[in-house]
C-alpha cells in the first residue's frame, strides 16, 4: 500500500479526488453567518504543483486568508501594498516588476536566498536602523535599492493607514537621487560602435528589423513590438510613426506567461515620431502583409504573432560581444538615438518629445550622462581654430 503524502509546512489542505481524477487545493475563507459552517475556496488541477500554485496566487493576493501569517507582519502588508493597493492601478509591467523585486531581494525562494531580516516581524517593532543596517548590506544597484524601499515604506504606510502602527520608520530613510542616477546609468554605443552593428544586422530578420527600428526611431521595446502598419501616417508631408499602444508579458495568478497590450508608459507615450528617409527606404522593403498586422512578427509561435520579448534582449547581447563593442541593452539603443539627437545638436525638449518623456529631468539625465564625450569632442574642434 503507498504512503500517504504529508504536507509540507505552509501548503494548506490538497488532497486526490479519485472520482475527478483532480487535485483539490482548500483554504478556508470564512463561516456562513447563519449556519457557522466553514467555507472553502477551493482550486483544481490534474497536476498537484499547478494547484498549489493557484492557492499560493489567491493567498498572495489575499493575504488576510493566509493562516500562517502574522497579519500585523511587514510581509503580509507588502503583499497588501502590492496586490490590493498597486496592482488595480500600476501598468501590469510595473507589478511584475515590483514583483521580482520582492521575490528576489526581499522574500526567500527556491531560487533566491535573500530575505529580510525583518519581514515576519510585526510592524511596530520595526525601527529605522533596523532598516539602513539592512540596505547597507545588500549587494544591488542603487535602483533596485530605491524599488525595495519604495515596497517598503509603501507597505508600511499602508500599515500606518490601517493602525496598525503609530509611525512610519520608513520614512526617516532618504535615497541618494545623485547617487542612482550615476550607478544607474544605460550604456549607449558610440557613433562607430553603432555603424559597426548596424552594418552587421541583417535586415530579412524579424528581431534585427526591430533592433535597426529602434536605434533609427528611439521606441521603447514593447511599444515596437505592438507597432502595426496602420500606426503609419503622413504628417505635414513627412512619415511618421503614431505610438499607441504597448505590449508587455505578464504572470497570470496560475503562473502561467500571457503578452498583454496596453496604453504607453505615460500619457506623453503617446506621440508621434518622424522616420527618417533611409530608414523609410528600408521599410518599403518589409511585408506588410503580417499576423494581425503587426510590424514585427515571430513566424515560429502559431498561436501569438508578436516576438517574444527576451529575444530582442538575447540578439542584441550576441551581437555587441561578436563585433566586440559596449555591451548595450535594447533600452541602451533607445538611449543611443537620443545621443545621436544630442550630439546633432537638437534641443533636449525635442528629444524629450521624441522619446515620450514624461518629464523634461528624465531626458536631462541621459543627455547628463553622454555630455562628457560630447565635450571633450567638442572641445577638441577648438583646435581647428588654434
Amino acid at each position: 500500500m503507498a504512503k500517504k503524502r504529508r504536507r509540507a509546512n505552509g501548503e494548506g489542505s490538497i488532497f486526490y479526488d479519485k472520482n475527478r481524477n483532480l487535485y483539490i487545493a482548500k483554504i478556508k475563507v470564512g463561516r456562513n453567518p447563519e449556519t457557522g459552517a466553514a467555507i472553502y475556496k477551493r482550486f483544481t488541477s490534474r497536476s498537484r504543483e499547478i494547484a498549489k500554485q493557484k492557492m499560493d496566487g489567491y493567498l498572495q493576493a489575499n493575504p488576510e486568508y493566509d493562516p500562517h501569517a502574522n497579519q500585523s507582519s511587514l510581509d503580509i502588508y507588502i503583499r497588501k501594498y502590492l496586490y490590493v493597493l498597486k496592482k488595480p492601478i500600476v501598468r501590469p509591467k510595473t507589478l511584475q516588476r515590483y514583483e521580482s523585486i520582492y521575490h528576489t531581494h526581499i522574500t526567500e525562494t527556491e531560487k533566491s536566498k535573500h530575505i529580510c531580516p525583518f519581514l515576519y516581524s510585526p510592524m511596530g517593532e520595526i525601527q529605522s536602523t533596523q532598516m539602513r543596517t539592512w540596505y547597507n548590506e545588500l549587494s544591488v544597484s542603487a535602483s533596485t535599492l530605491k524599488l525595495i524601499h519604495i515596497i517598503i515604506n509603501g507597505a508600511m504606510a499602508l500599515g500606518l493607514e490601517d493602525r496598525v502602527i503609530n509611525y512610519n520608520p520608513a520614512q526617516a530613510i532618504s535615497m541618494k537621487k545623485d547617487q542612482i542616477d550615476e550607478d544607474d546609468a544605460t550604456a549607449v554605443l558610440t557613433a562607430a560602435e553603432q555603424r559597426i552593428l548596424v552594418d552587421t544586422l541583417d535586415l530579412s530578420n524579424q528581431v534585427h528589423r526591430l533592433l535597426y527600428f529602434v536605434l533609427g526611431t528611439g521606441l521603447r521595446l514593447g511599444e515596437a513590438l505592438a507597432l502595426r502598419w496602420s500606426d503609419f501616417k503622413i504628417i505635414g508631408g513627412e512619415k511618421h510613426v503614431q505610438v499607441k499602444r504597448s505590449l508587455s508579458r505578464v504572470r497570470t495568478d496560475d503562473g502561467s506567461y500571457h503578452d498583454i497590450e496596453g496604453d504607453p508608459k505615460t500619457k506623453a507615450s503617446k506621440r508621434s515620431v518622424p522616420i527618417s528617409p533611409r530608414l523609410q527606404s528600408e521599410i518599403k522593403n518589409w511585408d506588410q502583409k503580417t499576423k494581425n498586422g503587426l510590424v514585427f512578427t515571430n513566424p515560429n509561435r502559431k498561436e501569438e504573432a508578436y516576438i517574444f520579448n527576451k529575444t530582442p534582449v538575447r540578439h542584441l547581447e550576441k551581437l555587441c560581444k561578436e563585433n566586440e563593442i559596449t555591451e548595450v541593452t535594447v533600452r541602451g539603443l533607445r538611449h543611443s538615438y537620443a545621443t545621436r539627437h544630442f550630439e546633432a545638436g537638437t534641443p533636449i525638449k525635442t528629444v524629450q518629445k521624441l522619446l515620450g518623456h514624461e518629464k523634461f529631468e528624465t531626458t536631462m539625465n541621459i543627455y547628463t550622462h553622454v555630455m562628457p564625450d560630447i565635450k571633450i569632442r567638442d572641445v577638441k574642434n577648438i583646435d581647428k581654430f588654434l
